[in-house]
This record gives structure tokens, sequence and C-alpha cells, in this order.
């Protein structure tokens, strides 16, 4: 969950940041499909577009197909912020070169970049407040304000890609496990597709999919967002893959456990001692709970545990449902990875009451809710992902909503 805000959060900066250009009729060139982009090794992720016709399918999209006046009033609202005008000393944007938004993780600069083309007649070098800019290239840190030794960092670390950029698509690249991955992300209106290079085969066993449904390398970098104070972080650490299958939660009256979550999950760690380790900290941590062999009672679920390997570790909220024999169901994974099922799961909270007008009131968790509640179903292949919409939705509409909630926060 708190991935995926941070890929909306990043996104939504950068269409904010688009919408404050101003948009000239005089514009007739058709942009270059080949494009220079720039790729930081600290980057967690990368998504480079197109402005130009990026903007030309957003209005064409809710001015034409759409036409949500309330939603276009909230648009114009954003867009009309006088905060967020001088934060760039009025360099324009050459919307015919792609511009690309970044998550950065380093020591120096940690945070959203935005990486834009600036008109050829502003081409300077010089630096901002919130930017630095070399000849035609501005990079914009829109939530800090820049350090020279930042703007010094970010000047010395870029590389540069030559890239073919298409209408309708964003080039996405992402750093895992120390590795850098590139992809393309395409939407048609019913359907939003992220290709890849194709997956080699990579032999693994995995929990036989159910509800929604994920396998795949334990990202070690997710370890770094996760606050210290979260008890479960224990049983991340050291960990090699992970399989889930999840099927919503519920609110309790339990103090020490308010939220059952509705879940089964086989974690893979690094060695026995790793795994045994884990176990032996949770187990500390909650010292004042009954542990029992293979089961404890937290709050109000019956956790069932069991070591399946000597490195693989089952765990599931309620055996009956989905252990009910004391062996969990599984599959062997060609690719090592695989998601599928209702993504309308993970924002799923049953009894929430009153609670749930609260939830409601969280601008982040009801977009989610909404954009996840559409969808019809995201399944996975060796090239890539998919996520179906059901009828009536529109994917670019849907997106975007999510991306101003998430921006606003």
């Amino acid at each position: 969950m708190n991935r995926i805000k941070e890929i909306s959060f990043v996104l939504a900066l950068g269409f904010l940041f688009i919408l404050i250009v101003k948009l000239t009729l005089s514009i007739s060139v058709k942009p270059s499909m080949q494009q220079r982009i720039p790729v930081f090794q600290e980057a967690r992720f990368e998504m480079s577009a197109q402005p130009l016709s990026f903007i030309k399918e957003l209005i064409a999209t809710e001015l034409f197909e759409v036409k949500n006046q309330a939603f276009l009033n909230d648009l114009h609202q954003l867009s009309s912020s006088k905060t967020s005008k001088n934060t760039l000393d009025g360099i324009q944007m050459d919307l015919q070169q792609a511009m690309s938004v970044m998550m950065i993780q380093s020591e120096f600069f940690k945070g959203p970049l935005i990486h834009f083309r600036s008109n050829p007649g502003s081409a300077q070098k010089r630096t901002g407040e919130h930017y630095v800019q070399l000849g035609e290239d501005v990079f914009y840190a829109p939530s800090t304000s820049l350090t020279s030794k930042q703007a010094s960092w970010i000047l010395k670390n870029v590389q540069w890609k030559s890239r073919t950029v298409l209408p309708g698509q964003m080039i996405v690249h992402q750093g895992l496990n120390r590795k850098q991955s590139e992809g393309t992300l395409q939407w048609t209106q019913n359907e939003l597709r992220y290709l890849t290079e194709e997956l080699k085969t990579n032999q693994t066993l995995i929990l036989s999919p159910r509800f929604f449904h994920y396998s795949n390398e334990f990202p070690k970098k997710v370890l770094s967002s996760i606050p210290p104070e979260f008890s479960m972080r224990c049983l991340l650490i050291s960990l090699d893959r992970i399989s889930l299958n999840y099927d919503g939660g519920k609110l309790t009256e339990d103090e020490q456990f308010p939220f059952a979550p509705s879940f089964e999950v086989l974690l893979e760690y690094k060695n026995p001692a790793a795994m045994e380790n884990a176990i032996q900290s949770v187990q500390n941590l909650y010292d004042s709970l009954n542990w029992k062999e293979q089961r404890v009672k937290m709050g109000s679920q019956d956790i069932f545990f069991k070591r399946t390997s000597t490195k693989t570790l089952y765990i599931c909220s309620n055996q009956t449902e989905f252990c009910p024999n004391g062996t969990p169901n599984i599959t062997r994974c060609q690719t090592g990875f695989l998601c599928k099922g209702d993504l309308g799961r993970l924002t799923s909270i049953k009894n929430t009451g009153w609670a749930g007008l609260v939830l409601d009131m969280i601008p982040a968790f009801r977009a989610s809710k909404e954009l996840f509640d559409g969808t019809k179903e995201v399944k996975s292949s060796k090239n890539g992902m998919e996520i179906s919409f059901k009828p009536g939705k529109n994917v670019l509409h849907e997106l975007l909503k999510t991306l101003v909630v998430y921006g606003q926060e």
C-alpha cells in the first residue's frame, strides 16, 4: 500500500506541474518520437512521457468523454494556485521534449524530482530555490528547497538515455534489489498495461493464487520505508521471497490489534538461521501472548504458522479457511513473479461502522478505494502486467482523480 501511495504521489506532482504550464495554440510541430531522458542509479523509479501528447489526451478525456464538471472545477482550482507559479522563476517548458518524474533515494537527496527541457531561448546555467538548470535541462524539486550540494549532486550523477517515447505511453525505469529494469506503461479506455522485458525462467514454489495474489522477490528497499516502530517489521529482515493471498480485513475493538487482516503468506528467508531469528524476534516482542507450537492468539484472531521447510514460513489468519488440513496449497511458478486477482480486496474493510466514516474522510484511502473498486482484474505474465477496469470506467480519468488527491496531501 505504501508503495502504491509513493508512486501515485510522485506522478501527481508531475501532473500538477504540467497543469501550471501555459499551453499555446501556436504549437504545430509534431514532437520527435526519439527523446533524451535522465536516469539515476539512486532512483527508486522514474516515469517519462511526452508532455504535449499527454496533455492533449487529458483534455480530450476530461472535456469530451467524462465531462465531470465537479472534477474539472477541482483541476482549475489546483492549476490557478499562485504559490506554485513562482518556484521556477518563469522558466518555460518545451512541451515537445520528454518530461520525467523520479523518486530519488540517496544520502544527498531524498524525494521527488522532476526533469523537463526548457525552451531554447531560456537555456542557461542557474540555481533557484527549488530547481537547478544547466543549458536546457531543468531539474525541479517540488517538495523541498535545493541546497548547493544537492544541486551539484544532481548534475554530477545524472545519466542520459536515448529512448523512443510514443504518445499514449510512459517509459518506466525502476530500481529493485540493486537491479535497474525498464518497462512501458500503456493505456486504452478500459485497460492499463505495463510491459517489460520477458522474464527469465525462475521456477519457485508459491501459494496457489486466490483473492488478491502477489508473489515476487522481496524488495529490500521496502524496509527503509517501514517505520522502526512497526512491530511486524522484524519478520521482513533477511527475507528473500514473499507469496501472499489477501482477502481484505475488518476493524476490531482490541486496542493492541485493532485491525484483523484476512490473509495467508509464504515467507522464504536467506537461510534457516535468518528464519529462526525472525520468529524469535516476534515472540520476544509479544512475549505476553500465549505462544503454542503452531498457533498464537492476536486480538480476535488465531494466527496459524508452520515451518514448511528449513527456510520457509507459512502464516495465515484463519486455518479453517486457508489451510484446513494443516498443509498450505502450493503451486509452482515458472517466472518467480505473479500478480493476479481482485485489487478491491486491498482496501476492503468490513465492520467499519463509524470508523468507516472516519476512513472515508482520509483522501488517500478514499481515492485508492474508488480506484481499486473500479477495476475488474489484475493479472501478470512473463511480459508484464495488465489491469482491466469495469464497464463505464475510463482508465486515464480514474488514475487522474487518484493522483490529484494524493498530490493534495
